[in-house]
């Protein structure tokens, strides 16, 4: 088994924004960090009155108060928790077996979440790329909630002008890391990776065009030097010239073209597509912490381009 770390942009969250997505990206020159589109402010904040409906009636028994007082069970015991995503399970006593990664809960052959046709890397290495690789200003988080949304009454969450009703606080939220191919590179901070492995669950459904960030720009980040989703009709072709980029530690790794995109990913259920970026099994056998930038483009299409990360998974 192989322990994972990662963030997403769906609440309810472990510690709410700390285990975001946006969390672990690196800001732009300018400073800019991927935020969410339309209300960023809650109405009000503060914890609800407590709702009549849930009070302990004079003379019952309070059980979580019980439950309260009771001495702490072992923490051995427990699901481990990072700031900074979910440690999958405890880590195996042999976290790799001859040279290759074995998936927790994810799945049982390693064929599933990797294309190994003659163990190649599909489409073309640029080791040579003399192109910087800097943060863009044109990726933004549409949909989902605001506030510190964990799931637990203590929530604060999803109190924007928009809300129907700011008392039922409903956690669930379905946020998209959103980007087009004028948005640029979004950058990953990856700390201690060991395993050499970083997937996502990607979201290339959205109609064209969509990405507010863009709108009225002609080149990658607006020329700076420094939510719908279609359920029941497939999304429309890709440009012919529409590619898919990665980098790791500034140099580009894979280029590849919507085809060889695809062969990356796996559909594991309905709506749910994930796709490994990075596979690096040297690293996985060495074994060794090294904090490490992971990044990620689509080039070529312009605003036709478009992509949607809701998770991401690394070790």
């Amino acid at each position: 088994n192989t322990p994972m770390r990662g963030g997403t942009e769906w609440t309810p969250r472990y510690r709410g924004d700390e285990s975001s997505i946006r969390q672990l990206l690196k800001p732009s020159p300018s400073g800019y960090i991927p935020s969410k589109v339309g209300d960023a402010e809650q109405v009000y904040g503060g914890r609800e009155a407590r709702i009549p409906q849930l009070r302990i009636p004079i003379g019952e028994v309070d059980v979580a108060m019980i439950a309260r007082s009771l001495p702490q069970r072992n923490r051995s015991r427990k699901r481990s928790l990072s700031t900074s995503g979910i440690s999958v399970g405890a880590a195996s006593a042999e976290a790799k077996r001859g040279g290759h990664h074995w998936y927790s809960r994810i799945s049982s052959t390693r064929s599933m979440l990797r294309n190994e046709t003659n163990h190649r890397i599909l489409g073309r290495r640029l080791a040579d790329d003399s192109e910087s690789i800097v943060p863009g200003e044109g990726w933004e988080v549409q949909g989902g909630n605001i506030g510190y949304c964990d799931g637990t009454l203590n929530s604060v969450c999803a109190r924007d002008k928009s809300s129907i009703c700011l008392m039922t606080g409903h956690n669930d939220g379905r946020g998209t890391l959103d980007g087009d191919a004028l948005s640029g590179w979004v950058v990953f901070n990856l700390k201690d990776v060991t395993q050499g492995l970083f997937l996502a669950r990607m979201e290339s459904w959205f109609p064209m065009e969509t990405n507010k960030r863009t709108e009225g720009w002609t080149a990658i980040n607006n020329g700076k030097r420094t939510r719908h989703r279609h359920l029941k009709a497939p999304p429309p072709p890709k440009p012919a010239d529409y590619r898919v980029e990665v980098a790791v530690n500034g140099v580009i790794t894979k280029s590849l073209n919507e085809t060889e995109f695809n062969d990356l990913c796996v559909e594991p259920g309905y709506n749910l597509i994930i796709c490994t970026l990075w596979d690096d099994e040297e690293r996985a056998v060495k074994n060794e912490k090294e904090d490490v930038e992971l990044a990620f483009r689509m080039a070529g299409g312009g605003r036709k381009a478009i992509m949607g990360i809701t998770h991401v998974y690394y070790a």
